[in-house]
């Protein structure tokens, strides 16, 4: 009995000295970490605060500049051209080839216009429509009419 008592007596021992290299280990590598990442070794409670609001007033006014660079490529985003259509085709049956094409450009709101060109024999013709909020300013034919509902209505 008295054998096991003292193995267990040891075990004790084992574990607390077990123990205490795992908290040493532990503060070593949160030291090591702390200094790889603000590369500054920290020698008291006050200068580890310090640091730690010095980040976060930083880490604050680069969140502000950001926030205005958001604001600002938002408002271009908007504005951009967002939405593309684009066909050929040929509207006259006695010309050869698909010569002649419709193309929609438009933003975020569903602003923009729409381009056609149609070739003729005598020559080429290019008209152009504006498109507010998705609605044609000026009658579209049918072929504008699909493009313009392709470029509104994507299929993925």
């Amino acid at each position: 009995m008295e054998y096991l008592y003292k193995n267990w007596e040891y075990l004790g021992l084992f574990a607390v000295f077990a123990a205490n290299i795992l908290l040493f280990w532990l503060v070593w590598d949160l030291r090591q970490k702390w200094n790889l990442i603000f590369g500054k070794k920290i020698s008291s409670q006050e200068d580890l605060i310090k640091n730690v609001v010095s980040g976060i007033t930083k880490a604050g006014e680069k969140i502000e500049t950001l926030e205005s660079k958001t604001k600002f490529l938002d408002g271009i985003a908007k504005i951009s051209i967002q939405k593309i259509g684009f066909k050929r085709y040929n509207p006259f049956t006695e010309t050869g080839g698909d010569q002649s094409f419709t193309l929609a450009l438009l933003n975020q709101n569903n602003d923009g216009v729409i381009i056609s060109s149609l070739y003729l024999r005598e020559g080429v013709r290019v008209y152009g429509k504006r498109i507010e909020a998705g609605k044609p300013k000026q009658p579209l034919s049918e072929e504008e009419k699909e493009v313009l509902q392709e470029t509104l209505n994507p299929k993925f």
